[in-house]
């Protein structure tokens, strides 16, 4: 009877864990969203000003300022099928991968042309992409704007396939998770989906909306 309970509290205290790190997480994803939106209405309101102010030399920024600039997101991604809305943030640092996405260092930048890579770990925020299907619509916001892109291809690759991040001539986003997705420990692979601009020139709209792969996180 003692062993029987001392199961249940064991089972019981795991469903506990379980869904305080889901709110955990859902939290700082709603945080990073926030703190994005501010980010591009800030940056909105300041184009006019800056076409119609003489150009002047910019002051260096503090590392205060640096610091600041780090910690907030570059973009929130979005594929509506799959459900899934994160903030992707300058790098995939572990810090910056436990709460949302991370722009791959060295592939292009949002919405700028080239193929932008994006990571996040299959058991958090990229969990959603084992149900995402060729085809499927993928949504970039960034402070450049807004750019659409169409699923185009789903691979699995070794770790140190990193041809993946390769530049591209059309504008594209580029998602690496881990895989097999429920694999227990660091999985041996990773998962690619490769997503194409809509529009061929890949230009960033102002629409309004409201290193290596094997870097991507082994969870």
């Amino acid at each position: 009877m003692i062993v029987e309970l001392g199961f249940w509290g064991v089972g019981i205290a795991l469903i506990a864990i379980y869904f305080l790190a889901s709110i955990s997480l859902e939290n700082q994803r709603s945080q990073g969203i926030e703190l994005f939106s501010q980010a591009r209405a800030a940056a909105m309101a300041d184009e006019p000003a800056s076409i119609q102010e003489s150009p002047v030399a910019a002051p260096s920024p503090s590392p205060a300022d640096t610091a600041a600039a780090a910690s907030l997101p570059i973009a929130v991604l979005r594929i509506d099928r799959v459900g899934l809305e994160v903030p992707v943030f300058s790098d995939i640092s572990e810090l910056n991968l436990s709460r949302g996405a991370g722009w791959v260092p060295g592939t292009a930048a949002p919405n700028t042309g080239g193929n932008m890579a994006v990571a996040a770990h299959r058991d958090q925020y990229f969990r959603s992409l084992k149900d995402i299907q060729v085809g499927d619509i993928l949504e970039l916001e960034s402070l450049a704007g807004f750019g659409e892109y169409r699923v185009s291809s789903l691979a699995i690759v070794d770790p140190d396939e990193v041809s993946v991040l390769d530049p591209t001539q059309l504008p594209t986003v580029t998602l690496v998770t881990c895989y097999p997705f429920y694999f227990i420990g660091n999985a041996p692979q990773r998962y690619i989906v490769q997503a194409v601009a809509v529009d061929p020139p890949g230009k960033a709209s102002n629409k309004a909306v409201p290193s290596t792969v094997s870097q991507s996180g082994d969870k």
